[in-house]
């Protein structure tokens, strides 16, 4: 057995963190692995006041300025695609100041990638020369011990999305509950209806301080490396940038909240949303049915073959150690010592 690696779990007063979510953007709050771990960890994530920031760059600037910071980096891209805007907003961004073939697109299934926006695909996507179409493992496609590994998802949390989609889409809003909904299979959600409003504007740190992470990481759940450079994992709405853009528009009460569903009855709010990123799609297209018109794209569990076992999905990683190392069926035995393994109380 070997004694010289150190992973430490941190149980603090025995309770997750609020919102049930294992993880606090901000440091503070340690529930499932020590100080220094969650350090090492978070040592990408932007910190970012709680304040309004004057004289930011327009939107498309910043879109502009975070692909030619990951082109910079001067490693290859592996971009997940699934077809809707904030996908669709990124690849335009990178494809213009990368070469096509510093660029792997990562397809969310097929083909509904190619259906949510046919003329992206014919034009763009069918002409780069690395195109993966369809994996049935979408969550270990991540080569982040030499590849840079991006997606856009945290979008949804910074720009008006109401939480996860399969709690929102039925998630009624009901303060009598712990986390003020509740969920009935039987309709529509209401949790962004406007007569929610206040309840959504007190939900920011909730969701940009213990969600986003969680959101944000399920990507790395099935990995096929031994390690990773946490330094190559950059999900391209990640950055300071975008995150005070966000809260400018939480703290003017200009967010537009939807509730990230394909339901009929949350398909025009949707349509509404996220019109900064709307807007940069029209600019670089001059295609306004998509960039105005597009529902929200929802990721199918055919994307990743053990979401579609009746068993517990039975993804490889288990953790990872401060220097990068993936803890693994194969190797948590190396770990299960005395010496390797603390629990503080």
């Amino acid at each position: 057995m070997k004694n010289n690696k150190k992973i430490k779990i941190h149980v603090k007063n025995n309770h997750w963190a609020p919102g049930s979510f294992p993880t606090d953007a901000e440091g503070e709050k340690n529930f499932t692995i020590t100080k220094e771990h969650l350090d090492e960890a978070l040592k990408n994530y932007p910190e970012i006041k709680y304040e309004y920031t004057e004289g930011l760059p327009s939107f498309s600037d910043m879109m502009m300025s975070r692909a030619e910071e990951m082109h910079d980096m001067g490693k290859e891209i592996d971009l997940f695609y699934s077809g809707g805007i904030d996908s669709v907003a990124m690849l335009l961004a990178l494809i213009e100041v990368c070469p096509s073939d510093q660029i792997n697109v990562i397809m969310g299934g097929y083909p509904a990638p190619v259906h949510e926006y046919p003329e992206m695909y014919k034009k763009i996507i069918s002409q780069m020369p690395n195109v993966n179409m369809d994996t049935g493992d979408l969550f270990g496609q991540a080569l982040i011990d030499q590849n840079l590994f991006t997606t856009g998802c945290e979008a949804d949390q910074f720009f008006g999305a109401d939480g996860y989609t399969q709690i929102t889409m039925y998630a009624q809003y009901d303060p009598s509950k712990p986390l003020g909904y509740r969920i009935d299979r039987s309709k529509a959600g209401n949790l962004s209806d406007p007569s929610n409003r206040e309840w959504n504007n007190s939900r920011r740190e909730a969701k940009v301080r213990n969600l986003l992470l969680t959101c944000s990481w399920r990507f790395l759940r099935n990995l096929h490396v031994n390690k990773v450079d946490m330094d190559n994992y950059q999900p391209f709405f990640l950055h300071s940038d975008f995150e005070r853009y966000g809260a400018n528009l939480h703290l003017e009460d200009q967010m537009v909240y939807y509730t990230p569903s394909h339901l009929p009855e949350h398909k025009e709010q949707y349509r509404k949303a996220k019109l900064m990123i709307r807007d940069f799609i029209y600019e670089k297209t001059k295609d306004s049915d998509y960039a105005y018109g597009a529902p929200k794209t929802i990721t199918y569990p055919n994307v990743q073959k053990e979401l579609l076992s009746p068993l517990p999905p039975n993804y490889s990683v288990l953790a990872v150690t401060e220097d990068g190392t993936i803890v693994n069926r194969e190797n948590i035995m190396d770990y299960m010592t005395a010496e390797c393994l603390t629990i503080n109380e």
